[in-house]
């Protein structure tokens, strides 16, 4: 098992993830990463200030890898 941190960066900026977690693999974390991000998407909807978020996974050997997702608004009136 390998230890896996993840980051996260909101409109309230980077929180570093100083414990981690114990998983199988990478693709665990991305899978877990993904899930997270679905999650964070989901309670900015209900900020406007939210412009982007992102989760980045470290683990010391691989990576890291950075998902990210950016929200923006488009008026289309104009």
């Amino acid at each position: 098992m390998t230890r896996f941190f993840f980051d996260i960066r909101d409109s309230d900026g980077l929180f570093r993830d100083d414990t981690g977690l114990e998983l199988e693999s990478m693709d665990v974390a991305v899978s877990m990463a993904r899930r997270t991000l679905s999650d964070m998407v989901r309670d900015a909807f209900r900020d406007p200030q939210t412009t982007e978020l992102a989760v980045r996974i470290r683990d010391g050997s691989q990576g890291p890898v950075v998902l990210t997702v950016t929200l923006e608004t488009l008026d289309e009136a104009d």
